[in-house]
């Protein structure tokens, strides 16, 4: 197999932005339908009307009973009219092009109170933020999950996080890890405060020199391969995800955009079954300026970023016919969310168009699974991986790409390993004398697997679906700030909620945060 250096395809535009027309969105709520049903789940009847009216539904799954058995006699109704029926006007609508996202309906003031109870009564919500007890440093992304469920987040750069459980789980347990601490667990009927501190002890694994001199790297990296199909799932899964897509140019961000989705998460040993992925809803902040004439965009970014899955994937430092290419070395043997875990240190024999990335593996001593990556591209792979990441460029520009940097992790549930998150960050030296450009554009894209479950036999469609050749930025449009509901997400730093306040965003509340949140965080 070649190695593959588009995980994450950029392509660079010069003097104009692309801008798409939409149609306004009651157009699509005030299409006619006719629909009569009885006895069919909701989930049935609004694919009913998808199929009727071409549009595609998403809804928060712990606000609406999909499964729910009832009527519908819509004839010659509205969208609009025909979904008040069906959930008796509980629900608003929002519309993302041919997508109408069900949600619950904006309230005035003096239903406010009596609205957020209810919320309350659905989800319980935790803040809080990791930090190393010893050196009181924050600790980034840290893995922060429940026991007895698939549900989790992870902290930002600044160690914070946000946790949104159903209150069907609060005897569960919260289980906070970082990579080289020690696993630390807290029952939900514990946590007293809804805004905590948590602070995690450095843990050292020692083993005799005698017992490491026997370990065998390239061993290892063998058993990885050979034991795949003991250690990740064999059957399809659907998986809920959290994106983020961030470019910076110099100290400036220029975008900024994020979603929810859902990956059709094909079984592993199957590589020529790809996975599939469908955006739910998402945002982005319109406000952020571009510089000057100059249009720096991601192509295919949720769709690259599943690639980033090595184990399913197989790229050069992991593929068979390059083993004797790369170079595998025993680094030291540290503790991951309680286990003890090999890393294995990787890099090129010599120069080759093959063997592109350097890194390290991270290999659980007791099943032999790999359980966390991070690899870069070489000096050599840059160089031959430069016209596959630019693919469009201006005539007069030269664009040189400084580094690639990938990670990948994977979370255990039950006996097996799942894709658990994922991140690509790159950077790019572009100049024009003509045009007096000399920048350097940042391109940083996160996935956070926040939730799955085993495959329910949904299909996703194929005009749904993100393909390599889409731009996410152009895809989404920005909503308010309570945008996400029960959803879990990446909480954004103070460096991101920083930025988009020197310009002034009072219409566009992307990252606002109301005043209690901010208190919060000061006092953190």
């Amino acid at each position: 197999m070649k190695p593959s250096y588009g995980i994450l395809i950029l392509v660079f535009l010069l003097s104009f932005r692309i801008v798409c027309a939409q149609e306004e969105n009651n157009s699509v709520l005030d299409k006619k339908i006719t629909l009569v049903v009885q006895n069919k789940s909701i989930a049935t009847i609004l694919d009913s009307i998808s199929n009727l009216a071409h549009v595609f539904f998403s809804y928060d799954a712990l606000l609406i009973e999909a499964n729910k058995i009832t009527d519908l006699s819509a004839v010659d109704l509205s969208i609009q009219e025909s979904l008040n029926i069906l959930f008796d006007s509980k629900f608003g609508c929002q519309v993302i092009g041919d997508q109408i996202i069900i949600a619950r309906p904006e309230v005035n003031e003096s239903n406010k109170e009596g609205s957020q109870n209810d919320k309350k009564s659905d989800i319980i919500t935790y803040r809080g933020k990791v930090i190393n007890r010893e050196e009181k440093d924050i600790l980034p992304y840290s893995n922060i999950s429940i026991q007895k469920s698939n549900m989790g987040t992870i902290t930002n750069m600044d160690g914070e996080f946000v946790l949104k459980i159903p209150e069907s789980m609060k005897k569960d347990t919260v289980v906070i890890s970082h990579l080289g601490y020690r696993q630390y667990r807290q029952p939900i009927t514990e946590i007293v405060d809804s805004s905590y501190t948590i602070y995690l002890q450095p843990s050292s694994v020692q083993l005799k020199e005698i017992k490491i001199m026997v370990i065998d790297a390239d061993e290892i990296v063998n058993k990885i391969l050979s034991k795949i199909s003991l250690n990740y799932p064999h059957d399809l899964e659907i998986m809920t995800a959290f994106y983020r897509e961030v470019l910076k140019q110099d100290s400036k961000y220029i975008d900024i955009a994020e979603a929810v989705m859902e990956i059709r998460k094909a079984p592993y040993g199957n590589n020529s079954d790809p996975d599939k992925i469908k955006l739910l809803k998402g945002r982005k902040n319109n406000a952020v300026k571009t510089f000057q004439n100059i249009d720096f965009k991601i192509q295919g970014g949720p769709y690259y970023i599943t690639k980033l899955d090595v184990i399913k994937t197989l790229d050069s430092f992991l593929d068979p016919d390059f083993h004797e290419s790369y170079k595998y070395s025993l680094d030291e043997i540290v503790v991951l969310d309680n286990r003890e875990t090999y890393v294995i240190h990787f890099k090129p024999r010599e120069k080759s168009e093959n063997t592109d990335y350097q890194g390290r593996l991270f290999v659980d001593m007791s099943t032999l699974a790999l359980v966390r990556a991070e690899f870069s591209l070489s000096r050599t792979g840059l160089k031959y991986a430069r016209e596959t990441l630019i693919r469009k460029k201006p005539k007069d520009f030269y664009v040189r790409p400084l580094n690639a940097d990938y990670k990948v992790s994977y979370r255990r549930a039950g006996n097996s390993w799942h894709l658990s998150s994922a991140q690509a960050s790159i950077n790019f030296k572009v100049r024009s004398k003509k045009d007096k450009v000399n920048s350097t554009f940042h391109s940083i894209s996160d996935l956070l697997i926040t939730d799955f479950k085993d495959d329910d036999g949904t299909r996703f469609k194929r005009d749904e679906l993100f393909s390599q050749k889409d731009i996410f930025t152009q895809t989404i449009n920005s909503y308010d700030e309570n945008f996400w509901g029960n959803y879990n997400i990446i909480k954004p730093s103070e460096d991101l909620r920083n930025a988009l306040r020197e310009y002034d965003l009072k219409n566009d509340s992307l990252f606002k945060i109301n005043e209690k949140e901010e208190k919060i965080i000061n006092n953190n």
